[in-house]
């Protein structure tokens, strides 16, 4: 038995892990090599220094504590991540079988089997370690190459120890989240829908639009911090928060795809539901708002804020077009962003309120009863 079941679980979680993250790995891989062994120094360096200089990130890692302490950091997130993949795996209703068959054996066979595949699992982090220990005994620093060895050791023990929790515990039902418990009596209009998804399931999602919007805002204000007041780079910037948030308005047309393709039943005017999806945004866009209300004027933040949800809605409208897919999507709002740059650095941009709204109301208003779906 002890073969077999070694020989399935590197096949279910091993080769099903190196499969999902191959282009991360070969990426961090190639990175580490061309940089250990192909970088270039600056200046003169003396031949004999050459491999010192060339070594130096790795050296670093073996004598400085604050390097080891990101790498262990950085070691302790690829453990989380492998975690996170056997954990998935296990709750998928194909892998139910181990419940009962790989489970029927002892504790300790059960936590040697998955010592094995959290090692196998590791063989990247393991490489560079290794690599990364035998300079630093080299170079003399024994007690942090021991240390950072024993570091991953541990990794792969507690791991191993949280895999075989897990594995002997009955699946539990999937409970609902937090907003959904607290908001479970609320009248909740239909045009909301898709912020409830967002916050219940969707929340990685928005942090990470949340993220870059932050680093594009930063970033045009760092590139341009003596035009901190100017009208045209206060657009830019806006434009750039609605650019940040395509991946939500795309997910807002495969939401209603998927779960609300029965509201062209309902008597609402095309108006309505035009209109009535901007709530979404409204919600979701809050951030921004406050931050540009509290930091600019009325009058100025209401010209940006009208700009903002004007782009939004003609965003939206061009999911409606007929067999679009993610590539032409991204492709329009590119092209369009283009545009918009063009608009306000020619000052113009106001110009673009109307035209995105008679442009959205145009696409919508011909392509809202279309019955082709997006393409995935």
């Amino acid at each position: 038995m002890f073969p077999h079941s070694n020989l399935a679980l590197k096949k279910i979680f091993v080769n099903g892990f190196y499969r999902t993250h191959a282009g991360m790995l070969v990426f961090v891989f190639v990175m580490l090599i061309s940089y250990c062994l192909f970088i270039n120094t600056l200046g003169t360096v003396m031949p004999d220094q050459i491999d010192f200089w060339q070594f130096f990130f790795t050296i670093s890692l073996v004598s400085n504590p604050l390097i080891m302490a990101f790498y262990l950091v950085a070691s302790a997130m690829y453990a989380y991540k492998s975690l996170k993949y056997v954990f998935n795996q296990l709750v998928l209703p194909q892998q139910e079988f181990l419940y009962y068959s790989f489970t029927s054996s002892s504790k300790k066979y059960q936590f040697i089997a998955w010592c094995a595949v959290l090692n196998n699992m590791f063989i990247p982090v393991w490489c560079y370690t290794l690599y990364a220990t035998v300079i630093g005994l080299v170079f003399g620093y024994y007690l942090i190459s021991v240390g950072i060895l024993i570091f991953q050791l541990l990794l792969i023990l507690g791991s191993a120890y949280l895999c075989l929790k897990k594995s002997n515990h009955l699946i539990e039902a999937s409970k609902p989240g937090w907003l959904i418990r607290v908001s479970r009596k609320w009248n909740k209009p239909v045009f909301l829908l898709y912020t409830f998804q967002v916050f219940n399931r969707s929340k990685l999602a928005y942090v990470l639009t949340k993220t870059l919007s932050w680093i594009l805002i930063s970033g045009v204000f760092m590139l341009f911090s003596d035009l901190e007041d100017n009208f045209r780079l206060l657009m830019l910037i806006t434009s750039c928060i609605v650019v940040a948030h395509v991946v939500l308005i795309y997910q807002e047309k495969v939401f209603n795809d998927r779960y609300l393709s029965f509201l062209p039943n309902f008597p609402f005017s095309k108006a309505k539901v035009f209109f009535g999806f901007a709530l979404n945004y409204l919600v979701l866009l809050l951030p921004e708002m406050c931050w540009i209300f509290t930091r600019f004027g009325l009058f100025t933040s209401l010209k940006l804020m009208l700009f903002a949800f004007s782009a939004i809605l003609l965003f939206r409208s061009l999911l409606l077009l007929d067999r679009i897919g993610v590539k032409g999507f991204l492709i329009r709002i590119f092209t369009l962003f283009f545009l918009f740059y063009l608009f306000i650095m020619f000052g113009l941009g106001l110009m673009l309120v109307p035209l995105n709204m008679i442009s959205a109301w145009v696409v919508f208003r011909a392509n809202y009863l279309n019955d082709h779906y997006i393409c995935i």
